[in-house]
């Protein structure tokens, strides 16, 4: 079959009908210098948000944050009172990531509906090259390696179940980006599952400075952030999440049965074990964190935290 090269694809060939690739070369060397700018702004705004936190706070009109957050702080006054500079650029730069993320992955999914531009098959939902998956693999890759950096900095982001979670996110990042796999199913699971932290964004933001009851803040966080985050995580990390990743599990035993998986990624079906892995563990956290949730809304209602877990 003749082949033709694709428009943005690394210079790769593809095959001309189904755009499946033959022989595909790392999908970093096309994405490295945005990756490396990426990571500069990303500590820009990070670094540059607690130079001008004094102003930011000034103006949003932050309350103090949580005693317990203050009680090793440096810059806590005489009275314990202090305002975490630090878990604010946190969320500040996290967001600008995670928000470009589920932007990108919801105009994929659902606007330009990728999933009817490439092959209808097991092939084409994993080998198939998608540009916004390509570009979620690297911005992921390079979020996740910032987050674990700054997640080294800020103590009560250094909890091992946090810095579990940025490893694994950027395995399954770094692995779909240098195989050019898994670009279809990294829409989802880099973008789509990404909208739920667009109002846990606010969520923790209020956690590290506790709205006063009744003020505007209170009722942002939680009248209408709260409950969103709740319906969206509920639809995204734990129902789609483990349907879309059903999905992936058949097309992976399809392509390894009938020997698709190494013709066209010859000597890579370790990606497919590791990203199987991976899927799995990181859906048991989203069950964890859903666990949380339920037991927080059982709290909000006035419920024991422990009956709220009986029903899971």
């Amino acid at each position: 079959m003749k082949e033709t090269p694709i428009m943005g694809s690394g210079g790769k060939f593809v095959a001309e009908r189904s755009r499946t690739s033959i022989v595909v070369p790392s999908g970093f060397p096309e994405y490295r210098w945005y990756m490396g700018v990426g990571f500069v702004t990303f500590s820009a705004i990070y670094f540059g948000t607690i130079a001008f936190f004094d102003h930011i706070q000034s103006f949003l009109q932050l309350p103090p944050s949580g005693v317990h957050l203050c009680q090793d702080y440096a810059n806590t006054s005489n009275d314990g009172l202090c305002w975490r500079a630090d878990l604010f650029a946190f969320e500040v730069a996290s967001g600008v990531a995670l928000v470009w993320s589920a932007v990108i992955g919801f105009n994929a999914w659902y606007i330009e509906q990728v999933d009817k531009q490439i092959s209808s098959t097991p092939e084409g939902r994993l080998f198939e090259y998608i540009p916004a998956g390509h570009k979620l693999t690297a911005l992921g890759t390079t979020f996740q390696l910032f987050d674990l950096f700054i997640s080294l900095l800020i103590p009560e982001q250094r909890q091992p179940l946090f810095i579990a979670h940025h490893i694994m996110a950027a395995t399954v990042s770094w692995y779909g980006l240098n195989n050019q796999y898994f670009h279809y199913y990294g829409i989802y699971y880099l973008g789509c599952s990404e909208l739920s932290t667009i109002p846990l964004l606010f969520i923790d933001v209020a956690g590290f400075f506790p709205p006063v009851p009744g003020t505007s803040f209170d009722f942002i966080v939680n009248g209408i952030c709260g409950p969103l985050f709740a319906v969206i995580f509920t639809i995204y990390r734990v129902i789609l999440w483990w349907l879309v990743g059903y999905r992936m599990f058949g097309d992976i035993f399809a392509v390894m049965k009938n020997g698709s998986a190494q013709k066209l990624r010859p000597g890579r079906n370790h990606v497919l074990y590791v990203m199987m892995a991976l899927n799995l563990l990181l859906g048991l956290l989203q069950l964890y964190w859903f666990q949380v949730i339920l037991e927080e809304a059982a709290k909000f209602f006035g419920f024991k935290a422990t009956e709220a877990a009986k029903e899971l």
